[in-house]
């Protein structure tokens, strides 16, 4: 099973941005599995606002969430967030409702969050 690995440096981005997710499948399962080595923090998965104003608005977080932790995700079409407690682990896996263009999907995260992408 492939994985793709995101930095915190590459999920806060250069002022807070993010970055680019990869092309996502609809119908295919995808693990997320998110280590906070730092303090409170948080992970989204958002459709940039950006789409959203020119009239594009891909539902890029539409699907299904399955979890193994205990954390209560807020989830919409648009957007997915994850608040994660000091030094914790969370792992969830996102099976996409439509194909996303990953340039349609910014993933972000505050703090010392990394992802393991897995697919």
């Amino acid at each position: 099973m492939p994985t793709v690995n995101y930095t915190f440096d590459s999920l806060y981005g250069t002022q807070g941005e993010g970055t680019s997710s990869i092309n996502l499948t609809a119908g295919t399962p995808y693990t997320f599995a998110l280590v906070n080595n730092s303090g409170s923090s948080y992970f989204t998965m958002e459709t940039p606002s950006n789409n959203l104003l020119n009239g594009s608005t891909p539902k890029n977080t539409s699907g299904s969430f399955t979890s193994t932790g205990s954390l209560f995700p807020v989830i919409s079409d648009y957007i997915a967030g994850f608040a994660l407690p000091q030094t914790s682990s969370y792992t969830f896996v996102f099976t996409p409702a439509t194909n996303v263009t990953g340039t349609t999907l910014r993933l972000r995260g505050t703090g010392g969050i990394t992802l393991a992408l897995s697919y």
